[in-house]
């Protein structure tokens, strides 16, 4: 009786990117499934998941972030732009890189709720529709004042990768997943509103946490029910932790950290060795059909049929996702000259569970003084803050000089 509605929508356009140097090697594949799409330079950045790699931040550092763009793709298009360059100007760059990710989620949020001055911050011609967003606003500044985006906004899941460390930092439903000896080992947090602790810092703030209505299997056709589906904040958003969304962040009396929705995010260090043989970052459309563990077998399977190509392998495991309707980006990052664990290095738990979640979310809040001066800090391995420096900021490079990473099916371009 007619074809299965079981499969994903069509896919609209493919990107795959790779690169090395002589610390690490990766490779970057992203599935564009969404009729959505924003022009950088003079090739496209698929949809709203969009994607920065920069394999040289400095000549000891490497930066690698999945943005996945909600209600628009212009936040997570910024966040790809700016990130990492804010990320390298802070002043704790150096010495506290942890303190410093840190920061400069806040100062991501910090600059999309001053004005709309971030707008220019983004690539030329970034859309056909970022001209007219500043036509647009300039006319309705003219006559209200500038309103930051309310019900638009980006989750983020970045890698920093310096010496024989890795610096993770994560708001939202991407993942970022090491594989030990063939073993998934999750970085991660999920933020999702039904997770307990995030619940109560919803409802404190208050919102509600309701669930989505479903259909039950075999009753009558139409029948709901209610609170079984994904769980939402005030019905809207699936996740608890964004760039953006300032409808949620709207209560004066209460600080970034205890909104509805915070972009204080989950952090993680830890130790590169040669017994990690990947790190992978995927988006949450992975999820519909493939475990952390899932995706860690199909990598492992690529590079043992012989596979090089890690941009082709990730290629093939977007691909894999043939079920989700979501769009689809993986970052896939493998290490030169990893030295050997160290004895007692262990990423467990102490009870054999490699990641639990409600101990990772046990560890953010009572580690979050340590950053924040008692202001609230989502960490799971944090340092004692290193102390202020007096200096300033570097000095601004000349315009032009910052560098950009690849956006989402951007390759370098060379200017005529």
């Amino acid at each position: 009786m007619g074809a299965s509605n079981s499969r994903s929508d069509p896919v609209i356009r493919k990107s795959t990117e790779g690169g090395e140097n002589d610390r690490i090697e990766y490779g970057v594949s992203t599935i564009q499934r969404k009729n959505m799409k924003v022009h950088v330079s003079m090739l496209l950045a698929l949809c709203n998941i969009i994607f920065a790699a920069v394999p040289d931040l400095d000549d000891r550092t490497s930066f690698f972030g999945v943005y996945d763009g909600h209600e628009g793709a212009e936040v997570a298009l910024f966040c790809a732009t700016q990130f990492h360059n804010d990320l390298r100007d802070h002043p704790f760059y150096e010495q506290n890189l942890f303190g410093a990710m840190k920061m400069t989620f806040f100062r991501m949020d910090e600059l999309l709720e001053q004005s709309d001055e971030w707008k220019k911050l983004l690539p030329r011609g970034t859309s056909d529709r970022v001209p007219c967003l500043f036509l647009r606003d300039c006319i309705k500044q003219a006559i209200f004042p500038y309103i930051p985006p309310q019900e638009s906004g980006s989750t983020a899941c970045v890698a920093v990768i310096r010496g024989h460390d890795i610096v993770i930092g994560n708001v939202g439903h991407s993942r970022c997943i090491i594989s030990r000896n063939g073993q998934a080992i999750e970085l991660t947090t999920d933020h999702k509103p039904d997770h307990p602790i995030e619940k109560q810092r919803i409802e404190r703030a208050g919102g509600e946490v309701t669930g989505d209505s479903v259909v039950l299997p075999g009753e009558t056709e139409g029948f709901l029910q209610q609170g079984l589906g994904v769980a939402r904040i005030n019905g809207i958003l699936a996740h608890s932790r964004a760039i953006g969304y300032f409808a949620f962040k709207s209560d004066k009396g209460l600080p970034p950290q205890h909104q509805m929705v915070t972009c204080d995010p989950g952090l993680r260090i830890v130790a590169i060795t040669n017994d990690i043989e990947f790190l992978v970052i995927v988006s949450d459309g992975i999820w519909t059909d493939l475990t952390s563990q899932g995706v860690v077998d199909h990598i492992h399977k690529q590079l043992a049929s012989g596979t090089t190509d890690l941009g082709i392998i990730c290629q093939g495991l977007c691909d894999r996702c043939e079920l989700s309707a979501d769009n689809v980006t993986a970052i896939l990052v493998r290490f030169k000259d990893a030295p050997p664990p160290e004895p007692e290095e262990n990423l467990s738990d102490g009870n054999g569970n490699n990641s639990d979640d409600a101990l990772q979310h046990a560890q953010e809040e009572n580690l979050s003084e340590n950053l924040s001066g008692g202001n609230g800090n989502s960490s799971d391995y944090a340092p004692a803050p290193a102390p202020e420096k007096k200096e300033e900021h570097k000095d601004a490079e000349p315009e032009g000089s910052q560098e950009r990473p690849l956006l989402g099916g951007e390759s370098e371009i060379t200017e005529d």
